[in-house]
């Protein structure tokens, strides 16, 4: 399924690579670990985002090779380059307002994605749903061509998969997810330490800003259904620069009731992002998509142009409907055999 991509890197000279909007790890680690790859192959390649990179993620990357689109001092022409790979991005419409830019461009267009919503939008698809992330696809272009995983290449491959499977707790956790982390271990990777570098290194703020998610907390479907929101008031009272809902969608999902838990998120007067997240029966893909965005089965998430509370109550309202459809059964745990 790489032969195509293959020969645009072999023929090429310059690439540009992007991810799409809330960045997260598999989206910055994929990036980087094939800018690094092609820059490896004494090809030129550039990382060009839609939004600057979250703080969170910095430390994996301490030579600034993520850009900024808007940016000033970065003029950035597509029809200087060869391809633009668009890696772990499932529809035009998460790559924001670069989007218009890239599709009214001449550049060769390849995505590389594991989203099953996703409907193959480029020149060059290679969408893989059963693979657990973007970086899993990555290593397997690498070792396609005999690459070499030096650590530079390693390190935000490993962030990739591990972020992407929940450290190897969701059922995307595949033996090939496994193998893969393996020769990423071999090859220098300290799991450890990228695991310490994402959750064991926030401010006494974070936990301010749980405590007011937490104040916010509601549920619906006898507990099924879970959610809170954040909103750029709290944001601004606890003082935290980067907000990560995993560990709050944790805290909740690990209740043995919950099968569904939301977080909205305020990003402007009417903007709102929606985080889906589901435990064993309801695919939340589906979900996603009644609101324009998409995802997995188990994690999805939308954008809406609407004030957070409209969105609530719109989201709140059909999220309970396909739960009384769907009459989940939800256990207190599933059979280990």
């Amino acid at each position: 399924m790489w032969e195509r991509i293959v020969d645009v890197i072999n023929e090429g000279k310059k690439f540009i690579i992007t991810t799409h909007l809330f960045s997260e790890g598999d989206a910055i680690g994929s990036e980087l670990a094939l800018k690094r790859f092609l820059c490896n192959l004494n090809k030129e390649a550039v990382v060009v985002n839609n939004e600057l990179l979250p703080p969170v993620y910095s430390c994996f990357d301490p030579d600034k090779d993520v850009k900024f689109l808007k940016s000033k001092d970065d003029n950035i022409n597509l029809n200087d380059f060869d391809a633009i790979f668009m890696v772990d991005v499932a529809a035009w419409g998460q790559l924001g307002d670069f989007a218009d830019m890239i599709k009214a461009s001449r550049i060769t267009k390849i995505c590389i994605d594991h989203h099953p919503t996703n409907p193959g939008y480029a020149d060059i698809n290679v969408i893989d749903k059963d693979a657990s992330s973007a970086g899993e696809l990555i290593y397997d272009l690498i070792t396609h061509m005999n690459g070499e995983l030096t650590l530079e290449v390693a390190t935000p491959l490993y962030l990739s998969i591990a972020t992407d499977t929940g450290w190897f707790k969701f059922s995307n956790t595949s033996a090939k997810a496994f193998k893969a982390c393996s020769a990423l271990i071999e090859a220098g990777v300290k799991s450890q330490i990228i695991y310490e570098k994402l959750y064991h290194n926030k401010h006494v703020s974070y936990l301010k800003l749980l405590n007011l998610m937490l104040g916010t907390l509601s549920s619906e479907c006898d507990g099924q259904l879970v959610w809170t929101k954040i909103t750029k008031k709290m944001i601004k009272s606890s003082g935290v620069e980067f907000v990560d809902t995993d560990v709050i969608i944790d805290l909740i999902r690990a209740v043995n009731k919950v099968e569904v838990v939301v977080i909205f998120k305020e990003l402007g007067e009417r903007k709102t992002k929606v985080s889906f997240r589901s435990k064993h029966t309801i695919d939340v893909s589906k979900l996603a998509s009644d609101f324009g965005g998409g995802g997995h089965v188990r994690a999805a998430g939308a954008s809406l142009e609407e004030p957070i509370d409209t969105v609530i109550g719109d989201v709140v309202s059909v999220a309970s409907e396909l739960i009384e459809e769907t009459s989940a059964c939800v256990s207190s745990g599933s059979s280990l055999t």
